[in-house]
């Protein structure tokens, strides 16, 4: 799962790159919490696009066994 945690790290440092310092998305991603809180933040906060992303991820990397 190396590569694919490598591609979800990348994912939410590009995300963390456009949120504002004070949203809980942004705090969670700071404080190195798991990616399953940060994609509740991000829902939580309203980023639909990301979560959705983080979604369709976590499949993929159920459905190679990872």
């Amino acid at each position: 799962m190396g590569e694919s945690a490598s591609g979800l790290e990348e994912m939410i440092a590009e995300l963390r790159r456009m949120l504002p310092a004070q949203s809980d998305t942004a705090q969670a991603i700071d404080r190195q919490e798991p990616f399953e809180t940060i994609a509740l933040k991000a829902i939580d906060d309203g980023y639909i696009e990301f979560s959705h992303q983080f979604t369709q991820f976590i499949e993929a990397c159920l459905r190679r066994g990872a």
